[in-house]
């Protein structure tokens, strides 16, 4: 392992942890009946985030070959999605779940390559309607609801 990928790593494990701790306290301010499955899934993301900051930080540096790109060079596609991810938590509010999963989904793919508008439709759709499905009809879950849906 190289000083660069082990930089790397270092900082998306604290990247990671932010993000999670910053989720968890978002999902305490979904209503109680919704807000128990995502409290949980954070607070493991958040358990899981803390190992790999631990593992990585106990790890010794190792001497960095020449012409590697820099740390923050590195880490434009996990800010991508630490961006992307933080927008959608903001839309959830307004926009609705629906609404804002569907933008999200959408806008994620585009953003990581994916520009075949009928797949990321289909996914999309797909992914909507199991939530739907499994959430709403049959746990009666109630998602997060917003100015359009």
């Amino acid at each position: 392992m190289t000083l660069h990928s082990q930089k790397r790593d270092r900082a998306l494990a604290v990247i990671l942890v932010l993000l999670s701790a910053a989720l968890l306290a978002q999902s305490f301010q979904y209503p109680a009946e919704s807000s128990q499955f995502p409290r949980f899934l954070m607070g493991v993301q958040l358990l899981f985030s803390l190992v790999f900051l631990v593992q990585h930080w106990r790890l010794p540096l190792e001497a960095a070959p020449q012409g590697q790109p820099g740390v923050l060079a590195s880490l434009v596609p996990a800010l991508k999605v630490f961006l992307v991810t933080s927008l959608y938590i903001l839309a959830i509010d307004y926009l609705g779940y629906f609404v804002a999963t569907a933008a999200f989904l959408l806008g994620s793919m585009a953003l990581f390559g994916n520009r075949r508008l009928p797949v990321m439709a289909l996914v999309t759709a797909c992914f909507l309607a199991l939530t739907y499905a499994l959430f709403v009809a049959f746990m009666g879950v109630r998602l997060p609801q917003g100015l359009l849906f």
